[in-house]
């Protein structure tokens, strides 16, 4: 098994055990607010969702963002997710408290996204996925190897956001993970 194969297999559980996650979860379940500074089952999938599609179009692929093709009017968010900048934790903070979700319409839009990245991956040569850099200089990581950037960012933060999800859906009485 190549790098490759082995990441766009754990792409795939990830996104797979998301899913599993959120099925059944309703706008009542995803819009309720745990106190303190958790999520909410609809911040933290709205967030899972929408940094995947502005990693992969605006970090690596420089290409438009699903949500800017048609996906932001319909994509079921009370309002649209912070941009990266100079006040991004303040904006965050009060994004997470204030969104609410379409939780019909935002898997409609994950199941885009998911598909998206697979597909990516799946036009990747080993070569390319093993060699190529993303600049992170903006984030004071240099030029980041693309290999360990679908890792670290898309893999790891879906995995770490379903385990939020599942938390949250556990302070509400319910099951989290689908396993």
């Amino acid at each position: 098994m190549t790098t490759l194969e082995m990441a766009k297999t754990l792409l795939q559980d990830a996104h797979e055990t998301l899913g599993g996650t959120m099925e059944g979860v309703t706008d009542e379940i995803a819009n309720w607010q745990p106190e303190g500074k958790a999520l909410s089952v609809a911040a933290a999938y709205a967030h899972t969702v929408v940094s995947e599609d502005m990693l992969l179009n605006t970090m690596v692929r420089k290409a438009p963002l699903l949500s800017d093709q048609g996906w932001a009017v319909k994509m079921g968010l009370s309002e649209p997710h912070p941009a990266m900048g100079e006040t991004w934790e303040q904006d965050f903070s009060a994004w997470v408290k204030n969104v609410r979700v379409d939780s019909e319409k935002l898997q409609s839009y994950g199941k885009a996204v998911f598909a998206q990245t697979e597909q990516y991956l799946s036009e990747l040569s080993e070569e390319d996925f093993l060699n190529t850099t993303i600049d992170l200089s903006g984030w004071g990581m240099g030029n980041y190897p693309l290999w360990r950037f679908v890792h670290r960012f898309i893999i790891g933060h879906t995995d770490n956001l379903t385990g939020e999800i599942s938390a949250v859906k556990g302070m509400q009485n319910l099951k989290g993970y689908p396993f």
